[in-house]
This record gives C-alpha cells, structure tokens and sequence, in this order.
C-alpha cells in the first residue's frame, strides 16, 4: 500500500513533465522515459541523502567518541566566572558523567545505533525500487486506470464524484507546493543560523539543510550535527544558540508554512489542516503528509454538500 500510493502521489505530480514523451515517443518507450525521469528527480537523490547521512552521522559520531574533547569543553566552560564556580563544587563522579569525555560510551553506542539503521535504508530502498516499478505501469495506462476510478466513483457516489476527485487533486497539488515551499524556508532561515554561528560555507550548509527537509525530521540532523560540533570545538553559547534557533525557527516553520500553503490552496481552515498534516503523520507516517490533508478535504467537502439545502420538488 506504501508503494501504491507514493507512486500515484509522484506520477501525477510529475504527469505534466512526461506530457512531451507520451505525445511523441511510443507508449512503452515514454512510460520508461518517465520512469526515469522520476528516479532521476526524485528517488534517487532522497536515497543518495539517505546513504550519506547514516555513513556521516556513523563517522562523526565514531570521531567524537574516540577524541578527547573533555579538556577543550572544560577549559572554555572555566572561562566563565560562574560555570567555573559552580563547576568547582560539583563532585568528580558527577563532574565526569557531565563532561563530554564521559559520553564516548554512549556517542560509541549511538554509533552502532546508526549501523542498524543501515538495514532500514535498505528496506526503503527496496520500496522506492517497488515505487519506480509501479509507477512505470501508472505512467503506462495512467489515462486508463483514471477513467476507471472515475467511472467506479461516479457510480458510488452519483454526480458529486467528480467534485472529489477534483478535491482530491487539488490537495495534492497544494501539499506538494507546500513541502518546495517549506524546503525553501527552511534553508534561507537554517543558512542565517549558519552565517551568524561563523561556520564556514554557510551557503552549503543551506543547500544541504534544503535537500534534507525533503526527508522527514531531515533538518534537525543538519543543524544538530553542525551544533554538536561547535559545543564540541568550545563553542558553547554558539552552539546553544544555533541548537535554539534550528530547534525554535527551522523545525517549527515547517508546522506553519506548510498548513498555511494547503489552507490557501485549497480552501481549508488552517486549524484543519494543520491538524491533518501532523495526525496523519501520525497515523499513516510520511505518506500521511497527503492522506491526513487529502482526507479532511474530501471530509469537508461532503460535510458542505449535506449543508446544501436540498433542491425544492417540481409543483404538480
């Protein structure tokens, strides 16, 4: 069911773009084409993120777990008069689990955490390999399974049906506006953050904050790496400040610009949408970031068409 439904989600967003090669190539040809197409859009790039990110992540953290950086940490908490005091009453046990030579353990088990995490990224490759294959099929008789579900659901739901749909397509255009939109966002906000912590390569950093916020909870792995390495090089309150700001500024727009787009978009109250991005999250996972808005618009919509006064019976 995954599979079926991000395959019908990226086929009819990226339906426009293999309108060229359906019109011009033969039909098992442009259905490849567009296949293509997807993964090269798509598909691979969030594996490729995917891959990257586990094997960084399991690097850096192998990296700080075998360094010492207790002295550098403790020498810059010392600087200030008041840390210092009360670092000074506070006993050695407590004072080496507070340090973060202490936490090589833990960074080291976090580490191997993240090697069996390698095992779920190829479990979601293997689902995008389905989702490319299904959605060769949707580009191949796309037109066909349309007029049938048009069809079944004008028979269900008599004249109104049409008016779902539309509902419907319209949702999924709006969500899909709605994560470029977010994504933007969050990079601009996330390569402010960067620029004022003086990290180097600020505009990289953004680009990379970007493309991770296409993943889900992708964001907070850029800017919590690049956080932990500031309070790990000294840098303390450069640190904290930006943990902050990516915790309070970049995580927290996508809960605001996304609903916003959605609500606008297609007409729903804002309080509705932003309740079904985040429970159908919940509930059904990524995917849910479609089916939680889809299914309270379609919800809406039959709620309005009841509110409709019935039309008054011919006088005879």
């Amino acid at each position: 069911m995954p599979a079926l439904g991000w395959a019908a989600i990226l086929v009819y967003a990226t339906w426009p773009l293999a309108g060229p090669m359906r019109r011009h190539w033969p039909p098992v040809l442009a259905a490849a084409g567009a296949t293509l197409m997807l993964a090269l859009i798509a598909i691979l790039p969030v594996l490729f993120l995917s891959i990257t990110l586990g094997t960084e992540l399991h690097h850096l953290l192998t990296d700080l777990a075998n360094q010492d950086a207790h002295t550098t940490l403790e020498a810059r908490l010392n600087q200030i008069p008041w840390v210092h005091d009360l670092l000074a009453q506070v006993p050695a046990p407590w004072k080496a689990k507070l340090m973060p030579g202490a936490l090589s353990p833990d960074l080291s088990a976090w580490a191997g955490r993240l090697g069996s995490i390698a095992g779920g990224i190829g479990r979601f490759g293997a689902l995008l390999m389905l989702v490319l294959i299904t959605a060769f099929f949707f580009y191949r008789h796309g037109e066909l399974l349309l007029d049938q579900l048009r069809r079944f659901v004008g028979q269900v739901l008599g004249q109104r049906g049409d008016a779902y749909l539309r509902t419907v397509a319209s949702t999924i255009r709006a969500v899909i506006y709605g994560i470029l939109a977010t994504a933007v966002a969050q990079g601009v906000l996330a390569g402010v953050g960067y620029a004022v912590a003086g990290l180097s390569a600020p505009v990289l950093l953004a680009i990379i904050t970007l493309l991770f916020s296409f993943i889900p909870f992708g964001t907070p792995l850029v800017w919590g790496v690049a956080s932990l390495w500031l309070l790990f090089q000294g840098d303390i309150w450069v640190g904290l400040g930006l943990a902050l700001w990516g915790a309070l500024v970049v995580s927290w727009i996508d809960n605001l610009i996304r609903p916003l787009v959605i609500s606008s978009a297609v007409r729903i109250p804002f309080l509705l949408v932003l309740f079904g991005v985040l429970g159908g999250i919940l509930a059904f996972g990524v995917l849910g970031l479609f089916l939680g808005p889809m299914l309270l618009a379609v919800l809406l919509a039959i709620w309005d068409a009841w509110l409709r006064p019935a039309p008054a019976a011919p006088q005879g």
